[in-house]
């Protein structure tokens, strides 16, 4: 699908072929500035590089990463087997200078420049991670021709419009394997991320070794989490390209993983164990009502904030771990904590009352406070997310904003006159199943807030990933290569916007992720192939490269709000088809362009192109009923691969001119109500294809 598309889009003109404009190249995130100049530097058997600069082990490892993958690509010989500070020749082929090695955190100097002729590559940078960042972009530069590969001549110069540039995964509902979130760091330093957040406990489960308190563990965990001598390896991983990991122990509500461990701590007694923090079988009328009043009145496991043998715990844990996570940053969570469990507990609210704290905010905000004061004995920075701010917390705490709610901005503006710094996440929430384009055109900063307000206050942003619906298998699915748009977001400057040019170089740039870092596209064929066994895959990849999940919290609420539905667990398999397809439709995208096209210029090349494909959706139920034949979970989803049969029929005897149009479009209309909690992302376009107008991308979604 895409051979054909983008060959057609290249012929006529919509994409560029060549490397004739710095608009041209297929760089994400783009450069600050970029120039070509006539020419290019073709790699051959000669290709050296030179490392001038003080010793950088870091530096070292990442050109020779560099090196040994540009050889992959390229299938040349390179003459170097390793290079090392002494390979500092001036004359070699790429030289890559610095000024100082820095350790990874947030402010440093991460600029470059490249320059580039037919006979030289020069990268330049003030520290050796600036240069790792020159690095990358380079080897996005490298592209095939007739005789061989090369890189356009040219000059970038380039540095990050925010400093923190971040990915949180939520480890605590559904445990991530330890060798997944290091080719998540692989990716990110791709795409220049430089912070991994992990949320690394919740109420499901508590995810890394503690020998000061072992019980965190051994029953809070289920058997899932860290050892330490694994997070000082990710610790490494992550240092040796430039990232920095921000531990997340959420605090004082989502704790029962917690309490499970150390049941003194909590606000009320209760046989703890790590699970979900809601019953919502206790419900009689489940509707979204009734579960909104269950959040907000119901009382869940809570720390207790009025005792000092909590914050005598909490003083050995955050030394603990202190050492084991060395980065600046400790994250609290703070968040959606509803009171009610200190509400009803007479000694706290005697203390309350002794303390002359008003209300629960006032309590917790008295609660970040010592957890701060504690923090700053061990040299480490408090965030917590944006419940955690109230006008009496210490300004240095910096606060996460996630809500999508209208009020944002007043909250960022509260945040900001308080000199404290923000963290924008809001927008940025890949759970939600949005399209790249909803996160690439969400501004860190609004329109409501100053420039001189963001300079002071707005740290950068993040992208975030919970894990109710997400495990070892889907999560590269799940994030990837989305967050990348998130990522070019945050360090492109504000006026990068275009969003079919996002995707032309998104969708390149999936190839690069998947080659040197993701097992994105591995794990999506190995789920299909869970429902064949050893059969032909391509009738159930073209079925699943069509549909998407459903937008927003549908499918969360969903299954809460549904009687009887299985809920996802530890052990839940996460193997069907809303599982594992696309947020993102790559297929639709390339669909969508030809479509326009065509309606555009009426070029008979494209409506050829276009009813070949149609007849190739319209016949893929003949093979995927014979695959269904054997195959129990093809038999429940048949009905989405009847869908496209008749859906793509539809559109071709609407070109045909054959049909009713009015009827056409109504029928297609009907399909647009969600599946298997999955859509068929190729409708819009089907449509257009009936009516002749083909209505724009939605600017939002609903989230429920």
């Amino acid at each position: 699908m895409r051979t054909i598309f983008t060959a057609l889009l290249i012929f006529t003109g919509i994409l560029s072929a060549g490397a004739q404009s710095p608009d041209s190249l297929y760089l994400l995130p783009r450069p600050q500035s970029a120039k070509l100049n006539s020419g290019r530097f073709v790699f051959a058997p000669q290709f050296t590089v030179g490392v001038q600069g003080p010793g950088s082990a870091k530096l070292t490892a990442a050109v020779n990463r560099f090196y040994i993958q540009l050889g992959k690509r390229t299938g040349v010989y390179f003459p170097q087997e390793f290079i090392t500070a002494a390979d500092n020749n001036a004359g070699a082929q790429l030289t890559v200078k610095f000024d100082r090695s820095v350790l990874p955190q947030i402010g440093i100097d991460e600029s470059y420049s490249l320059n580039i002729s037919p006979t030289k590559i020069s990268l330049t940078a003030s520290t050796d991670i600036g240069a790792m960042r020159g690095l990358e972009t380079l080897y996005q530069l490298v592209a095939p021709s007739g005789t061989g590969y090369y890189c356009p001549a040219g000059e970038i110069s380039d540095s990050p419009r925010f400093k923190w540039r971040g990915l949180m995964i939520d480890v605590a509902r559904h445990f991530i394997p330890f060798e997944v979130l290091k080719r998540n760091i692989d990716a990110m330093s791709i795409v220049k991320i430089n912070v991994l957040h992990l949320h690394l406990s919740d109420d499901e489960g508590f995810r890394v070794e503690s020998k000061v308190y072992p019980k965190l563990q051994e029953l809070g965990s289920n058997g899932y989490y860290y050892t330490q001598e694994q997070i000082k390896e990710l610790m490494n991983y992550a240092h040796d390209r430039g990232i920095i990991i921000v531990p997340e122990f959420d605090l004082p509500g989502h704790s029962t993983s917690i309490l499970a461990a150390y049941p003194f701590l909590a606000s009320y007694p209760a046989n703890y164990k790590p699970a979900r923090r809601y019953k919502l079988d206790t419900i009689k009328k489940l509707n979204l009502m009734s579960v909104m009043k269950l959040i907000s009145e119901t009382p869940t496991p809570t720390i207790d904030p009025s005792k000092e043998s909590t914050y005598t715990f909490f003083d050995g844990f955050f030394k603990e771990m202190s050492g084991l996570f060395p980065d600046p940053y400790l994250h609290i969570g703070a968040d959606e904590n509803n009171g009610v469990a200190w509400k009803q507990n007479p000694a706290i609210v005697a203390f309350m009352t002794a303390k002359g704290i008003k209300n629960t905010d006032e309590l917790q905000a008295y609660f970040v406070k010592r957890l701060h004061d504690i923090a700053q004995k061990y040299n480490k920075r408090i965030i917590g997310w944006e419940e955690a701010f109230n006008p009496s917390i210490p300004q240095d705490v910096i606060v996460q904003k996630w809500k999508p709610a209208p009020a944002a901005d007043t909250l960022v503006k509260s945040i900001i006159a308080h000199n404290s710094q923000v963290i924008i996440s809001s927008g940025y929430y890949l759970d939600m199943y949005f399209p790249a384009y909803i996160h690439y055109l969400n501004d860190p900063v609004s329109a409501n807030v100053s420039a001189a307000d963001a300079d002071k206050g707005i740290l950068g942003g993040e992208a975030a990933i919970w894990s109710e619906s997400v495990n070892g298998d889907n999560e590269e699915i799940r994030v990837w290569p989305r967050a990348a748009a998130i990522a070019e977001r945050l360090w492109s400057a504000a006026s990068v916007k275009d969003v079919d040019d996002m995707y032309r170089r998104l969708w390149m740039l999936d190839f690069e992720l998947n080659d040197r870092a993701i097992e994105e596209n591995t794990n999506y064929n190995k789920i299909l192939a869970r429902w064949v066994s050893d059969e032909d895959l391509t009738p159930v990849r073209t079925l699943a490269n069509v549909y998407t999940q459903v937008k927003g919290y549908k499918r969360l609420m969903g299954a809460m709000l549904t009687p009887g539905a299985a809920s996802p667990n530890l052990s839940s398999p996460l193997v069907n088809i809303a599982d594992v397809v696309h947020a993102d439709s790559e297929t639709d995208w390339y669909f969508r362009q030809s479509v326009a096209t065509y309606l555009d210029k009426h070029d008979d090349t494209y409506l050829q192109e276009i009813k070949s494909e149609l007849q190739r959706w319209k016949n893929n139920k003949v093979r995927f009923n014979d695959l269904a034949a054997n195959s129990p979970y093809l038999r429940q989803i048949s009905d989405l691969s009847d869908r496209l049969s008749d859906a793509a029929g539809i559109a071709l005897k609407a070109l045909n001119g054959e049909g009713n149009k009015d009827d056409q479009l109504k029928q297609l209309q009907q399909m647009e109500k969600a599946l298997h909690e999955v859509q068929l992302a190729i409708l819009p376009e089907l449509e257009a294809l009936v009516t002749g107008k083909l209505k724009p991308v939605p600017a939002v979604y609903p989230l429920f």
